[in-house]
């Protein structure tokens, strides 16, 4: 039976061989035919003529029938469609983009505690270090304002910029907002023509569409200025991610996803779709290694350009202040408000509405009412209030869906500026600065003590890291006199800061401490 079935596939590998032969010496076009190759220049002078080249010319047949003259002009055209497709969107919008990229080099000083010990016991001893820290960013328009994330250059001590052409330039901190994550600098080009992006709109994106992820972190450690292009597709948006839980952190709110790489040192780049626009500042990724595995992060960059704007008026971002205090919806709590039972809502309480607040001065809201939206963004938790937050602007009116047991309705409130921030700060000289305990203040910041001053800046950070004093910490008492004023707080403080023994009466989050100076 073996030798049956192998005959019989001699005898059809015969026949398929011979109908070969026939075709080609009838001058049809063989599958053999159709791929011949034509030998690079610099191989075939090197070669002299032989067996395989008949003429001279150089070309290597795989058969000795010449390609037809239509045969070859079809395999022109389809090389030419094949070199022109190379130049699609995403390789035109890349090549827009990049040239506004720009790697951003950061030292920073930061104080570390080295142990130590002798016969007495383990000691700490605090030594200043510099460090070097490498993002991106790029140019915003051609008067030097660049956009990176403020954890880039956030401490940084120096900051030099390299552009895409390998020119370098020292850069200055316009101003940070580390609620959102975005930095402003600003670079002095001289009569430099400086290439700018072109800005997207973040608030039109589609699920889906092509996203370029481009950085620049070898700028000053390679000499190669160019920048690095990665590509993927928007996986999602309106992302609500708080980084590090446990340690209460920062929530990044109403991100871009993408699965277009971003690697260390790219933080900072923009995010540009197929039409060569900005939609993003690239910003974290998570990842179990370090390195991506297609789970990117990036700012909307209509919030950036706004902090930007306010930034480049006014040197600071202007934080909104609705005066509205809320907590976590719950089943329980849904019902003890007078819901139906087991009505699904999403949303958050109002359990407080500040004094003297825009929330107070228009009305329409009491405690007690859900907000399930802002507008039309929906609020589902805590997170997503405060991440909300951050794309509301001071003096635009904002839209609140508010929803009773018995009707929905929607209440407008037009955000004034966070009341901590428009007053005028009075240093101390000891590492941090404090403003008046006014009755604004008092009410935002929902504190017992009736005056007061309040820490609103702390420029000496190892104050911040230890615990000794915290933002919005409020001194209330030095020794056995009372505190009215900043103005009377800093004139005892510089009076008293060589005394051993002065004590500072303190209220942090409604309860009462004590802070010594000590030297």
């Amino acid at each position: 039976m073996l030798k049956v079935l192998l005959k019989i596939t001699l005898a059809i590998a015969m026949i398929y061989s011979a109908i070969m032969i026939f075709s080609s010496r009838d001058g049809a076009t063989g599958v053999i035919d159709k791929i011949a190759v034509e030998a690079d220049s610099s191989i075939s002078s090197g070669l002299p003529a032989g067996p395989w080249d008949k003429t001279g010319s150089g070309t290597l047949w795989a058969q000795t029938n010449p390609i037809h003259g239509s045969s070859a002009s079809r395999l022109d055209s389809i090389g030419q469609s094949l070199a022109g497709g190379r130049r699609n969107a995403i390789v035109t919008a890349s090549e827009q983009v990049s040239a506004s990229v720009v790697s951003v080099n950061v030292k920073q000083t930061q104080v570390v505690r080295t142990p130590y010990r002798n016969w007495f016991g383990n000691f700490y001893i605090p030594r200043q270090r510099t460090v070097q820290n490498i993002g991106s960013g790029f140019i915003i328009n051609s008067r030097g304002y660049i956009l990176t994330n403020d954890h880039v250059v956030h401490d940084g001590t120096e900051i030099t910029v390299s552009t895409s052409d390998g020119i370098e330039y020292e850069a200055e901190i316009v101003g940070l907002d580390s609620h959102s994550d975005v930095a402003l600098l600003k670079i002095d080009p001289g009569t430099d023509k400086l290439p700018s992006v072109r800005m997207g709109d973040s608030d039109d994106l589609l699920l889906g569409e092509w996203v370029i992820a481009i950085g620049s972190p070898f700028g000053l450690l390679l000499d190669d200025p160019q920048p690095t292009v990665t590509v993927g597709v928007i996986s999602a948006i309106g992302r609500d991610i708080v980084r590090d839980q446990n340690a209460g952190g920062q929530i990044y709110a109403n991100m871009i996803q993408t699965d277009a790489a971003i690697n260390p040192g790219n933080s900072g780049g923009p995010l540009a779709n197929a039409l060569g626009q900005v939609i993003g500042i690239n910003t974290f990724i998570f990842s179990p290694s370090g390195g991506s595995v297609g789970m990117g992060f990036a700012i909307p960059i209509n919030r950036a350009v706004r902090i930007a704007e306010d930034l480049i008026r006014g040197g600071k971002v202007r934080h909104p202040w609705l005066g509205l205090k809320v907590q976590q919806l719950t089943p329980d709590l849904l019902a003890g408000l007078g819901f139906a039972q087991g009505k699904r809502i999403n949303g958050v309480v109002v359990s407080n509405i500040q004094n003297f607040s825009p929330a107070q001065t228009t009305g329409g809201i009491q405690p007690g009412d859900v907000i399930t939206a802002i507008d039309g963004q929906s609020v589902r938790s805590l997170d997503d209030w405060a991440g909300e937050q951050l794309d509301i602007r001071v003096g635009s009116p904002v839209l609140l869906t508010v929803l009773r047991p018995d009707r929905q309705s929607e209440v407008t409130i037009t955000p004034a500026e966070l009341p901590t921030e428009i007053i005028e700060q009075i240093e101390t000289g000891m590492g941090f600065s404090l403003i008046d305990l006014t009755r604004e203040v008092r009410s935002q910041l929902e504190a017992r003590s009736g005056s007061g001053a309040v820490v609103v800046a702390i420029e000496k950070s190892a104050l911040e890291r230890e615990g000794r004093l915290l933002r919005y910490d409020i001194l209330y008492r030095i020794n056995d006199i009372p505190i009215e004023s900043a103005e009377q707080a800093v004139t005892l403080l510089k009076r008293l800061r060589d005394r051993r023994g002065t004590v500072l009466f303190i209220e942090r989050d409604g309860r009462g401490i004590k802070r010594y100076i000590t030297r």
